[in-house]
């Protein structure tokens, strides 16, 4: 499945009953709609023996072959229309993942020999040449882990959109390996800003069966939400497993705004964003997260806590 092949073309999709179809068009659908209602209630009318057989009985055959000629010229109009939009859709949308396949080529090849290999092996080289006394001398240890840590950092970052390019072929099927899901989250947040505002419980340890890059950008993308649109004084969240009714949730709860499952539902939809909503951001990224858990086969809930602030995410993992 391919996640954002379809919705970020927001301008060229079919978004609405209508989008897409010229006045004309709707003009003939109108006309259209309005002869088979004459036609149904010319048929109640008759059925149910409503009218005088004078007025209606002798012509009914005969208004009915009217109705349905007139029907078919607007409605084929309209039906050629579509497909004619459809068919543009479609060629726009095949150029675009052209463009698309070539972006993920240049990024799983030539990317992987700068980040995975040449930038590895330089600081490799570079720390058996230095000994620990000529660091502590010129006082570079420092400097020296923040290439490490950034480099660590962009290899998941690379992971991640690794991952996600190789969705873009065609019949994919998402790779996944055996992790442990503490140690995983655990170690994608080591180098974040926002790691000691995450508790992740210790009944969180349990082994399943993930694509590691791509469930992580899920939960941290959770993770964000939850201290981005956070009004309280000390902004926190919580990861942990809990079980009901048979099933197995992973829990993503924080002291935020709050958000009921039918707010969760809108703001699923690609390019939503609540009205006044001051933050930016592109209304992508819970979209993204939604169908990333769709592809592990999770589904994925809101509960609004009650008494306080804050929203429970509940991702439910087995059935």
């Amino acid at each position: 499945m391919v996640i954002w092949q379809v919705g970020m073309q927001k301008n060229s999709i079919v978004t609405g009953a209508l989008d897409g179809i010229s006045i004309r068009s709707r003009i003939c659908l109108l006309c259209a709609t309005l002869i088979m209602l004459i036609f149904f209630t010319v048929q109640t009318l008759v059925v149910f023996d409503l009218c005088s057989e004078s007025m209606f009985l002798l012509y009914y055959a005969e208004f009915g072959w009217y109705c349905v000629i007139a029907f078919m010229p607007p409605f084929f109009l309209v039906v050629r229309e579509f497909l004619q939009n459809k068919a543009v859709v479609a060629a726009t949308l095949k150029q675009k993942n052209i463009y698309l396949e070539h972006a993920a080529k240049i990024i799983r090849h030539d990317m992987h020999s700068g980040i995975n290999t040449y930038l590895p092996r330089g600081i490799k080289s570079l720390k058996r040449r230095i000994s620990a006394e000529t660091i502590k001398d010129l006082k570079i240890s420092s400097p020296l882990q923040l290439i490490e840590d950034g480099l660590h950092h962009a290899q998941k970052v690379y992971s991640g959109v690794y991952e996600f390019t190789n969705l873009v072929k065609e019949n994919a099927v998402l790779n996944k390996k055996t992790c442990n899901v503490k140690n995983i989250l655990e170690d994608y947040l080591r180098l974040t800003a926002y790691k000691n505002q995450v508790l992740i419980k210790d009944n969180l340890n349990l082994e399943m069966e993930l694509n590691e890059a791509l469930f992580c950008t899920a939960i941290d993308n959770l993770i964000r939400n939850g201290l981005k649109y956070n009004d309280s004084p000390t902004k926190w969240i919580k990861i942990y497993l809990k079980k009901y009714k048979g099933s197995t949730f992973i829990i993503v709860e924080d002291n935020a705004r709050g958000l009921t499952q039918e707010e969760f539902i809108y703001l699923s939809k690609p390019y939503a964003r609540k009205e006044g909503q001051k933050e930016e951001g592109t209304g992508l990224g819970l979209n993204i997260c939604i169908e990333i858990l769709k592809e592990h086969g999770f589904s994925i809930f809101a509960e609004k806590k009650t008494y306080e602030t804050g929203t429970k995410l509940k991702i439910k993992i087995n059935d």
